[in-house]
């Protein structure tokens, strides 16, 4: 390492252009990393509803489920509905709408006469509601422009579209822009130099763009990975980075020229970013066992990242720490952190045992509380809008399902939908004999039924029943609907396929229920060997992992004392964030430890390690809580706000129990961990 450290301050202006030419790639590639928000492209090839999408985009490419939405018009007559019917239609952007006069010959028949069955899904008094088909994809800009063309003509009547397109990447963009400035804040007031803070940035920058920049590896990621990997790399990442400058200081109190002081820094910081660095790793690739592909790729993108500050903090940094010395000792200043170091005082032989009993209770509260917990699975639930919710209240919900069934059975496909007509909350139910039967007439000859119509039902080897259900899109009694319809299906076809909104989130469910187990207990394992390996202990792992497991569970307990529910998600991903992000916590503090047991009894090294350490745990503790919050109260998808409240109060405990419990843990245990500790030097 004393040669490395060597080779980058006599080349450091050829280590700066390097880096510079790697930035300069990394953001050209950014553009060109897709981004996607479907969800179910991330299930497991062996679900059933990925099997029956992949046959939905195979077999009926004009088959398009992401192109619906719902019109509510209100206080209108017949008349006036039938007039906005035709101008939403001329809209550019909109493909169908469908009403009741296209169910119904309303010249012909009063409404009074129409059964309820059919007229309650289009009429509720003087209140309408139509059916739209977009030409493009929901989310499409097209398809943005025909949605606010819709809300420009009904605005006066309060009414519009029962959809709002929600860009979750314009608002993650802020939410990344509004936490980096926050953080760049905390650097500068609680640093010692506001061009050595500068520097920090620039490094955690550089890492952060080669991280963004190498995704094009993926060709796309998801949304979350995309609006969660530069915050949480940067929040996870500054604490490398003032260990760095805390060992440089030291340094150059003790050498002359600013070249053996960034050797001897970069030497002596190396082991405790190191082990830092590869726990925060190992926890984030824990999630790469998930089948469910959202967690495993987030895990991917973040282990990549943190790699990446590994590499810029032990080779850029030092760099240009070197040539940019003068302006760093131009720009001192006195930090604006106030000092905990009163709080040693309650470090001692007598409080460390009310300590371990504290911990026990934490442990048992925490454990108990977690295990608890009621979940939800879909990783975009955000809040109806007014006309949503008057839509529900109205009409109800409209939970559209498709059931893929192999063709040439019509005697089995009407049983089937007599059955599935049976059960309850069930709003309407349609193949191609009923499309027909309805909308062009009875009876009539396949050689007269439109192409274009048998493409919306049939094709080669599969027939469509399409199904429409007063349901939310994630609830108990929604998981038994689907449950009931599969099963129902298993009865009369051997091979069928359910695919809906709702159906990925079933299907989910039981990819993540069956991922936790595996992510915890390879996370644990994997950052227990090598905080094993770095400190020859084994009993520093053991006290390590029960602090921050510990504070995991006290932060996945408290939805449950709160009585609110948690996103399984969520519960696995923060379970391996956490403990990647805050172990650091526990390593600086030990690693300080260690080296001052060389030269003190156990109470004062526990003390002298309090104090070494306090300051920058608190501000990577800030910079990681600042960038939970930014998540949690500028986001609309419950999955990323959610993720951030828990990363924010995860800190909190985390860093805690790290400053107030371990060192009494480590003091409590020291003839323990000298026994169990090879070439241990102790006073």
């Amino acid at each position: 390492m004393k040669v490395f450290s060597q080779l980058i301050t006599k080349r450091s202006k050829i280590v700066l252009t390097i880096f510079l030419l790697l930035f300069i790639g990394a953001l050209l590639l950014i553009p060109k990393v897709g981004i996607n928000d479907n969800k179910a492209d991330y299930l497991s090839e062996q679900s059933e509803t990925k099997k029956g999408i992949v046959i939905l985009e195979t077999e009926f490419s004009s088959v398009k489920l992401n192109r619906n939405a719902k019109v509510l018009v209100k206080n209108k007559q017949i008349d006036e509905i039938l007039v906005i019917k035709n101008q939403i239609a001329q809209i550019n952007g909109i493909g169908k709408v469908i009403w009741l006069d296209d169910i119904v010959d309303l010249t012909q028949t009063p409404i009074e006469y129409i059964p309820v069955e059919i007229a309650r899904n289009y009429l509720n008094g003087i209140d309408a509601l139509l059916d739209i088909t977009f030409i493009e994809d929901v989310d499409s800009d097209l398809s943005k422009e025909a949605i606010n063309s819709i809300n420009d003509l009904l605005e006066d009547d309060g009414a519009g579209v029962g959809f709002t397109s929600r860009s979750v990447m314009e608002v993650g963009n802020t939410a990344t822009i509004i936490a980096i400035i926050l953080m760049i804040i905390i650097i500068i007031l609680f640093t010692e130099s506001f061009f050595s803070s500068i520097l920090m940035l620039i490094t955690l920058g550089v890492a952060i763009v080669l991280n963004l920049g190498t995704n094009i590896v993926f060709g796309e990621i998801s949304d979350i990975s995309y609006i969660a990997a530069a915050v949480i790399q940067l929040a996870v990442s500054i604490d490398y980075s003032l260990i760095f400058m805390k060992n440089l200081k030291a340094a150059r109190e003790k050498f002359d020229t600013i070249e053996e002081a960034i050797n001897v820094a970069t030497k002596t910081s190396f082991r405790t970013i190191l082990a830092g660095a590869t726990t925060t790793i190992a926890g984030f690739l824990a999630l790469g066992v998930m089948s469910y592909q959202i967690g495993a790729e987030l895990g991917f993108v973040l282990a990549k990242g943190v790699l990446f500050s590994l590499i810029s903090v032990n080779i850029l940094l030092p760099a240009l720490m070197k040539i940019s010395i003068k302006w760093v000792d131009k720009t001192k200043h006195r930090p604006w952190l106030p000092s905990i170091n009163w709080l040693s005082k309650i470090i001692n032989g007598k409080v460390s045992i009310i300590m371990l009993f504290l911990l026990i209770t934490l442990t048992v509260i925490g454990y108990y509380g977690q295990s608890q917990n009621e979940f939800t699975y879909s990783d975009n639930q955000v809040e109806y809008t007014e006309i949503e919710n008057e839509i529900v209240e109205k009409f109800g919900e409209n939970n559209q399902f498709v059931l893929i069934v192999p063709k040439g059975q019509k005697e089995n496909e009407m049983e089937l939908i007599g059955t599935i007509t049976q059960l309850e909350n069930v709003k309407s139910v349609s193949n191609l004999n009923l499309f027909v039967n309805t909308f062009i007439g009875p009876n009539t000859p396949d050689d007269f039924i439109p192409e274009s119509v048998k493409q919306q039902f049939i094709s080669e080897n599969y027939s469509l029943i399409m199904i429409t259900m007063d349901l939310e899109k994630e609830s108990k009694t929604t998981f038994e609907a689907i449950e009931n319809i599969r099963e129902g299906a298993n009865q009369f076809f051997d091979e069928s396929y359910l695919v809906g909104e709702s159906s990925v989130i079933y299907d989910v469910k039981n990819n993540v229920e069956r991922d936790y187990l595996a992510v915890i207990i390879i996370s644990i394992v994997a950052v227990g060997l090598i905080i094993l390996f770095t400190f020859k202990s084994i009993t520093i792992p053991i006290l390590l992992l029960l602090v921050i497991q510990t504070a995991i569970w006290i932060n996945m307990a408290i939805p449950h004392y709160q009585g609110v529910t948690l996103s399984f998600l969520g519960y696995i991903l923060i379970s391996s964030i956490q403990l990647g992000a805050t172990i650091d916590y526990a390593i600086i503090i030990t690693e300080n430890y260690e080296e001052e047991r060389k030269l003190h009894n156990p109470k004062k090294a526990a003390k002298i390690a309090f104090k070494n350490s306090s300051q920058s745990i608190i501000i990577s503790m800030m910079a990681l809580v600042v960038a939970g919050l930014s998540l949690a109260l500028i986001m609309e998808m419950d999955l990323i706000k959610e993720l951030g409240l828990l990363i924010s109060r995860g800190t909190i405990i985390s860093g805690v129990l790290s400053l107030l419990i371990l060192p009494q843990l480590l003091i409590l245990f020291d003839k323990v961990i000298q026994r169990t500790t090879l070439k241990r030097e102790a006073k």
